[in-house]
């Protein structure tokens, strides 16, 4: 192959030790191409983007801009470029192969300085999201909430492409609650996707106020059960399928046999908020240095945390000393469960 265009924000953050393409923050298509060739590195940008990515962006990496003005089409630009060669994309473009789910492979083994940063976003998204649970109070809607996390993630730089918030019987309802002006009584659910340097992490967090009930306690219980013999199986070389055969096993166990069919299970994160989602008949082997964030749930509960397969066990990365936590140990592995963060008082 000649040449290779990356168009995706993920893969410019890849190449880039963490850059950002990004001014739409709703598209996956960031507001620069790079293109590689055996043997240069081109930026392809319009001409209102060029300076500022070149010089607090790219810096002194070695791309060699290429610049279009922002009324054309970026695509003559690129084909120019090409000159007729092979090449491959991690998008859908005109004349280029789409191999997007190779470039994907190449990226799963995180290299220390990703691991590095990835462990700071986890530990500032734990801390951050910890705060903002022990400042709610029975009344705020699901959206207030959602809007102080999203705001004090902002504050350090953290974006957060998914925020999820159930106060009481929506947890049950709904595995993907949108937020709402749905208001807490006793019981809400916050579930966070964080996103910097192009990485991404995620936790669920849940929080009560006044005693919790001993059939909620039970659930709790048993999907961190689930969660920590997860966390344990995730090994560098293990067939992935081989997991997720755990997981369905794991729910039959815990007397819910099927439970795992409502809902995915999680799967390896990194440059995107899962890579591919966990199955039975998943082709693929867990990777040294993978990042993986599963997510069992049953009715009214669920737990997330994000951990790094690492040679020397799971290092679970979204931990916060200020949170309640406990140690559940499997087989020779000792895996932190972040409990439920029990508040005092309730809406009457």
């Amino acid at each position: 192959m000649g040449a290779f265009v990356f168009s995706r924000r993920s893969s410019f953050a890849w190449l880039t030790d963490g850059g950002e393409s990004s001014v739409d923050e709703a598209s996956v298509i960031g507001a620069a191409d790079l293109i590689l060739t055996p043997q240069r590195a081109f930026v392809v940008a319009p001409n209102n983007e060029m300076d500022r990515l070149l010089e607090e962006v790219l810096g002194d990496q070695g791309y060699e801009p290429l610049t279009y003005s922002w009324r054309e089409d970026r695509i003559p630009v690129i084909e120019k470029l090409l000159q007729g060669r092979a090449a491959g994309s991690d998008t859908l473009l005109p004349g280029c192969s789409e191999l997007y789910g190779d470039v994907k492979t190449l990226r799963y083994s995180l290299l220390p300085g990703e691991q590095a940063r990835l462990r700071f976003l986890g530990k500032e998204t734990a801390r951050i999201v910890g705060e903002v649970c022990r400042q709610i109070r029975p009344g705020d809607s699901e959206i207030k909430i959602a809007a102080a996390i999203k705001g004090s993630l902002a504050d350090e730089g953290i974006a957060a492409p998914v925020i999820l918030v159930a106060a009481d019987g929506r947890i049950a309802r709904y595995r993907h609650p949108v937020p709402t002006n749905k208001e807490v009584e006793r019981l809400v659910m916050i579930v966070v996707c964080a996103r910097r340097w192009g990485l991404t992490v995620a936790l669920t967090r849940m929080v009560h106020f006044g005693p919790v009930p001993q059939d909620l306690r039970e659930r709790f219980n048993l999907v961190n059960n689930i969660s920590a013999q997860l966390i344990n199986a995730t090994t560098p070389g293990r067939p992935v399928k081989e997991i997720f055969s755990l997981a369905v096993n794991a729910y039959t166990g815990a007397g819910y046999p099927g439970e795992w069919e409502k809902h995915h299970q999680g799967g390896p994160i990194g440059y995107d908020t899962r890579d591919y989602l966990a199955s039975l008949d998943c082709p693929t082997l867990v990777h040294e240095g993978q990042a993986f964030a599963w997510n069992p749930s049953l009715p009214g509960v669920k737990a997330e945390d994000t951990i790094l397969a690492l040679a020397t066990g799971p290092e679970i990365i979204t931990t916060s000393e200020a949170w309640p936590t406990r140690v559940l140990t499997q087989g020779k592995t000792n895996i932190i469960i972040h409990e439920m963060l029990i508040l005092q008082g309730h809406k009457s």
